[in-house]
């Protein structure tokens, strides 16, 4: 299995194939041994080379809440889309959406941050759709290095409304449901913490800032799925958390 220790002309090749893809383009039957990355450095290597022929990276999505070491991706700002946005669910390939809790940084984040400096730089917490995509004929045939070095298939994010700050001390219970077309599909009340959310994030800077990607002003972190299930044909996707607020998108296929 290939280490991606190099950029070559095949690695590039494989990243514009996996970026038109989410975008309307020719999916991908299969993915080579040796272009398939072989452990979490080799996969961030593989990112790296996707977001940079996408653009400005928006935000990253990071695992808070979880057993070891967080995984993560960035995510380039032209995948962020407001509450209520209608996105073409056929030519992005969407397959599911997770609901998940984000956090949108008021400064920048040094990598050598601690929890306090990260949560001084926390501005808000917002409710966020995050739309997976399947660039692949046959996704389950796919080595799971590769979707991870596919920005762990994101797809597109769509931000809600900020939540009130209260909401904080509740994270970890917070009712969350996923509604198609107005009906509740999945419901969860567990979740990461606050202080999970900020121990990811204080990862996330340094991890960040080691990739010469830093975590700037303005960017959206998204923490993780709290509730996910198939949209198949579902116009409308909403993601309600309890009374604190909502967010929602409307798919066109």
């Amino acid at each position: 299995m290939g280490e991606l220790s190099t950029v070559t002309d095949a690695v590039i090749d494989l990243a514009r194939r996996l970026n038109a893809a989410h975008d309307g383009g020719p999916l991908i039957e299969s993915v080579p041994e040796n272009l398939t990355p072989a452990d979490m450095a080799a996969v961030y290597a593989m990112q790296d080379v996707v977001i940079g022929l996408l653009g400005p990276v928006g935000g990253w999505k990071v695992m808070a809440g979880g057993q070891g070491e967080p995984t993560c991706a960035p995510i380039p700002a032209n995948r962020y889309f407001d509450n209520g946005a209608g996105i073409d669910s056929t030519r992005h390939r969407f397959i599911f959406p997770e609901v998940e809790v984000a956090v949108k940084l008021g400064s920048d984040l040094p990598g050598d941050a601690d929890a306090a400096q990260v949560e001084a730089a926390i501005a808000s917490l917002h409710p966020v759709l995050e739309m997976i995509g399947n660039p692949f004929v046959d996704r389950d045939s796919i080595h799971a290095n590769v979707r991870l070095g596919d920005l762990q298939s994101n797809g597109a994010v769509v931000v809600g409304p900020v939540f009130d700050p209260a909401i904080k001390a509740e994270l970890a219970t917070l009712p969350v449901s996923l509604l198609l077309d107005g009906v509740e599909t999945k419901s969860t009340a567990t979740g990461a913490s606050w202080d999970a959310i900020v121990e990811a994030i204080t990862w996330l800077a340094r991890h960040a800032a080691a990739r010469g990607l830093p975590l700037t002003a303005g960017q959206v972190i998204i923490t993780g799925s709290r509730a996910l299930a198939p949209h198949g044909t579902s116009k409308h996707v909403e993601g309600k958390m309890g009374d604190w607020g909502s967010v929602t998108a409307e798919m066109g296929y």
